[in-house]
């Protein structure tokens, strides 16, 4: 076969043109994925647990951002609802199983009807569940008052002293967990004392 100059100048040509675009496509590459390890392989950033709120299923590093505030009590009946959360983690509690404990009771009364029974009886209360959801007995010690409380923690009770001639009503609101107040008014014939009452969970 006889060498032919322009076939092989044709052939150079070619070679040329192919190498040249191969060039253009890998700086176009380059362009589009910049942060293009030397596997090929991009490295995308983020959380990388996949029970954290802000999980990412595309991260290949974990850059230690993960989140998990989204976790709490979703239930809007319960006393700590989270308006915030959604994933519920197990973690409602609920204001009359709160209040169905033991408490230390701290009183200020600005008279001498209720003092006397607080002071002796009443250093610490019990109160227990009452026939309904959100009933209440409060064990004085001396006596009893009955009492509801709602989703949110409003207290309410009513009774009367162990003569049965003191009438005797509050309201008050569970703090938090751990701490309740109770607005009691004693009432007898033209006598009327108040009190507030500062519960206190006995751990």
């Amino acid at each position: 076969m006889k060498f032919s100059p322009r076939i092989f100048s044709i052939f150079i040509l070619i070679s040329l043109v192919i190498a040249s675009c191969k060039k253009e496509d890998d700086n176009i590459n380059n362009d589009i994925n910049p942060n293009v390890n030397d596997d090929n392989v991009e490295t995308v950033f983020g959380c990388m647990v996949d029970t954290a709120c802000n999980y990412n299923n595309f991260a290949n590093t974990d850059n230690e951002s993960c989140d998990y505030s989204c976790y709490g009590c979703t239930d809007e009946l319960a006393f700590n609802f989270d308006s915030d959360a959604t994933i519920d983690d197990g973690s409602c509690l609920y204001a009359s199983q709160l209040m169905v404990n033991n408490w230390a009771v701290e009183s200020n009364c600005d008279g001498f009807i209720m003092s006397p029974l607080i002071d002796v009886g009443a250093s610490e209360i019990t109160i227990e569940e009452g026939e309904n959801g959100g009933d209440l007995v409060v064990d004085f010690g001396l006596f009893t008052l009955d009492g509801t409380i709602d989703n949110i923690g409003n207290i309410s009770v009513s009774g009367e002293d162990p003569t049965g001639f003191t009438q005797i009503s509050g309201t008050g609101y569970l703090q938090s967990e751990t701490i309740a107040v109770i607005n009691i008014t004693a009432s007898v014939t033209l006598l009327t004392e108040n009190c507030t009452l500062t519960l206190s969970l006995v751990e």
